[in-house]
């Protein structure tokens, strides 16, 4: 596929169950999106992310609500944290930090600088974000002006990458609020209906969490898998990704849309050939 953008929404705080590591953090039985979920029971209903694939990357333990589909239309799997550190920005830097032949840097500033290509920013106030200095940061404080400003940026004809880090979610998982969970991914996949109309079908849209935080549980954040959901509008039908071993796959998938090169020392593999 020759995409010329990518666009990532990051649903931070969701987890879709304990890592494989999860002793090793007091993280035994996290499971942010199904306790989420058994609060509403099977009247829990995301049916964008449903249709996307959500369900399906748990169809061995099925969310209470969130049954899998036969024919999702997005690429699906489940992707893990490899860094040692679990907290709400060790993600991003996994994320998007690569190794190039010189240094550690990001694909954020990276294809920016290198290519000429956007990289535009929407997210509260964020240190590893603030930071990247060739990319646009446009601040919002609610994920209704994050979604709006996201929209907005979406019709646009620009090439690189869009990244909107939601705050909804995250921000009721650390006060325990289940009900306002539910709430901030309701909206969340309302305004993604509304975002698959606008896509061009060069756009790659990613979903994922960059960290898990399981209201339930008194640790914070939690050690769990996070969510991967991929979406092109040219291909109308999806299929597993399989486990990813670290959030770093992201970077390396952005990075191999967009040529950019990596060092052999880099943790991440890129899962575009897998987009077909």
């Amino acid at each position: 596929m020759n995409f010329r953008r990518v666009i990532v929404l990051d649903l931070a705080s969701l987890g879709v169950g304990e890592a494989s590591d999860a002793n090793r953090y007091e993280s035994v039985g996290a499971d942010t999106l199904g306790h989420i979920a058994t609060l509403e029971g099977t009247d829990f209903q995301l049916p964008t992310l449903s249709r996307m694939g959500l369900g399906n990357i748990r169809y061995a333990d099925p969310v209470v609500g969130l049954p899998p589909v036969e024919e999702p239309i997005g690429f699906f799997g489940k992707i893990r944290s490899k860094s040692e550190e679990n907290s709400e920005l060790s993600g991003l830097r996994e994320m998007f930090d690569f190794q190039a032949a010189t240094r550690t840097t990001s694909v954020i500033d990276s294809i920016v600088g290198l290519l000429g290509v956007h990289s535009i920013l929407i997210s509260n106030y964020q240190s590893y974000l603030s930071n990247q200095n060739e990319a646009e940061v446009i601040p919002v404080n609610t994920d209704e002006a994050g979604f709006y400003q996201l929209h907005q940026q979406v019709i646009k004809p620009n090439n690189g990458l869009l990244y909107f880090r939601a705050m909804g979610l995250q921000e009721n998982a650390a006060t325990g609020d289940r009900k306002g969970c539910i709430d901030s991914l309701k909206l969340a996949d309302q305004h993604l209906a509304r975002l698959m109309r606008e896509l061009y079908s060069t756009d790659l849209l990613i979903i994922t969490s960059s960290y898990a935080n399981d209201p339930a549980l008194a640790v914070t954040p939690t050690r769990e898998y996070l969510p991967l959901i991929a979406y092109v509008s040219s291909l109308p039908e999806g299929k597993a990704l399989g486990i990813r071993r670290t959030l770093a796959d992201v970077g390396a998938t952005i990075g191999e849309i967009f040529g950019l090169d990596f060092s052999n020392e880099s943790i991440g593999h890129s899962f575009l050939g897998e987009l077909k």
